[in-house]
């Protein structure tokens, strides 16, 4: 039985570099099918026309597919669950995700391409769905649990299934992009998700209806083993940890950072947090093991909105955390949301004082949206404030609760005061001096140091940072890529060399290395080096762009 695990977005969607990328549970149930011996491929149509999408399916023939669907992407997914069956008539067509977890029911009235949703968490419901149809052929799925299906012209919803327990026991993922179709690899293997459910109950976030309330981690030891086999393998160097509150577990992330440290993987990561759940002592120890970054869910200054939200903090818990997110030398990023029902200029105004007093480096402002799943979607439905078939009869990709002159406004407004917030409030000398003295060395602070110095034209000072890095930690990658980038930028070509020689010694799969090797024996007119470093870096990261444009201006 050839099975597919599929998932494509277009427009904007397609086009962002977040909601563009293979859902990473996707990945996860390929991981499990293949363990157990099938037949599982995954598939990101989002690259592709449509044209190309069916012809895609047709060379596949998948006699069971599986289709992530997201709000932004449902019709979509949709129009990919006819294709499917256009393809193949007898194949099965099976959703999951979010929006087809919170919309099932919908989904199997309405829609006669999709024979099936996955409710919630999906690998195990997946693996006993495939094991049922390899075994018997029976299309009859009432008997698998987590699972609504139609039963003659009935829609079933089988008992729920209980979550995973031991996410550690689940496969690694990494070889199932080897063979996927439409997707990059390097970009997707920077995402990592470590843990299910959030502490939270944020009014328009329908995390914890999907995951449920509890929370589920995976330990350090496997975090960190994924890491070093991305990177030795990969070559990648930053990671994403998008988990909902990466920090919900103090004693796990401070032995986390304590794995990365003493086994030197020397890797630079950033992760989503709640005010609520950091202290100096954790954000020192992630910026000593690499993290260079903190994304809070702020949302607004006005403790009325927040109470609106359900976010279930204050801003001075805001103040305090981005303090000592800022202390330790962390770069310090906000996720705001406006256009929220009653929301007034004086609530605006709040927000700006805020983002004064904690001086954010980078920010998002969105406009409140609602979702399925959503405690605010469902209290506007039941206040008569939109129809329950919503999401069925518009197409737009987003619903959001107000679209009068105000949002535009305090959506710009939110933007321009970020952005000069940002220019204002980089760290300077007293501050990378301040970190040192507080956390001792760690080479995140002398990169993010170098970088700035290199920002104001001041190569001495960037090159004795980095030169810290290298001669306190020469098995160090980032020292050396720092030092190459930098000669590079300067002209001096044999030192550069130097260095990125060095880097491949340490990582041997990082193409970024290779690349810049390329370039530098380009420019020295070394075009037989250049080409070989060229297709060395395509060997490691097929269709790598600035590889493919070197390559090209050699044969000009």
């Amino acid at each position: 039985m050839r099975i597919l695990l599929a998932y494509k977005t277009t427009g904007r969607s397609a086009a962002d570099p977040y909601t563009s990328l293979l859902p990473v549970g996707l990945a996860s149930i390929c991981a499990l099918l293949r363990r157990e011996g099938m037949r599982a491929r995954l598939a990101n149509f989002s690259p592709f026309s449509w044209e190309k999408t069916t012809d895609l399916l047709a060379e596949e023939q998948p006699d069971l597919v599986g289709i992530s669907q997201f709000t932004h992407n449902r019709f979509a997914t949709l129009r990919l669950a006819e294709l499917a069956k256009r393809v193949n008539p007898r194949c099965l067509v099976v959703l999951g995700g979010p929006h087809a977890t919170h919309r099932s029911r919908e989904l199997l009235a309405g829609f006669q391409q999709v024979d099936g949703v996955v409710l919630g968490e999906g690998e195990e419901t997946f693996l006993e769905l495939a094991r049922h149809l390899q075994r018997s052929g029976d299309r009859d799925l009432t008997a698998i649990r987590g699972l609504a299906c139609r039963r003659g012209d009935e829609i079933v919803v089988t008992p729920s299934r209980p979550p995973i327990a031991d996410l550690d026991a689940l496969p690694s993922a990494i070889s199932c992009y080897h063979d996927a179709i439409g997707v990059d690899l390097q970009r997707q293997l920077e995402f990592i998700i470590t843990s299910r459910g959030c502490p939270a109950a944020c009014r328009f976030c329908s995390s914890p209806l999907f995951w449920g309330r509890s929370l589920r981690f995976r330990s350090p030891r496997a975090i960190v083993d994924e890491l070093r086999a991305i990177r030795d393998t990969h070559g990648l160097l930053y990671f994403s940890l998008r988990d909902d509150t990466f920090t919900a577990d103090r004693r796990r992330v401070l032995e986390f950072c304590r794995l990365l440290v003493e086994e030197r993987l020397h890797v630079m990561w950033n992760c989503q947090s709640r005010v609520a759940s950091v202290d100096e002592e954790m954000l020192g120890w992630m910026k000593r093991a690499g993290c260079e970054c903190v994304q809070y869910g702020v949302e607004s200054g006005s403790e009325r909105i927040l109470r609106s939200l359900g976010k279930r903090i204050t801003p001075e818990q805001v103040r305090q955390a981005a303090a000592v997110t800022r202390r330790v030398g962390l770069h310090l990023s906000i996720y705001l949301i406006t256009g929220v029902p009653g929301e007034t200029d004086e609530d605006l105004q709040a927000t700006l004082r805020l983002i004064n007093d904690i001086k954010p480096h980078d920010g998002q402002v969105s406009p409140l949206a609602c979702y399925p799943g959503t405690s605010l979607f469902s209290d506007l439905v039941a206040s008569g404030g939109c129809t329950s078939d919503l999401f069925e009869r518009d197409r737009r990709e987003a619903f959001y609760l107000r679209d009068d002159p105000f949002v535009a406004v305090s959506t710009q407004k939110l933007l321009d005061r970020l952005t000069r917030t940002a220019a204002r409030n980089e760290f300077r000398p007293a501050d990378f001096a301040a970190q040192k003295k507080l956390l001792g060395f760690c080479h995140a602070t002398n990169l993010m140091a170098g970088e700035r110095y290199e920002a104001v034209g001041d190569m001495f000072e960037a090159e004795r940072e980095y030169r810290e890095i290298v001669a306190r930690q020469p098995d160090n990658p980032w020292g050396w890529l720092a030092i190459g980038e930098l000669y590079g930028g300067l002209g001096n070509i044999g030192e550069a060399e130097k260095a990125f020689l060095r880097v491949l010694e340490l990582v041997p799969a990082h193409a970024p290395a290779c690349v810049a090797l390329g370039e530098l024996c380009r420019l020295r007119g070394a075009k037989p080096q250049a080409e070989a470093w060229y297709r060395r870096a395509l060997s490691l990261t097929p269709g790598e762009p600035t590889a493919l444009a070197g390559l090209n201006l050699l044969t000009k």
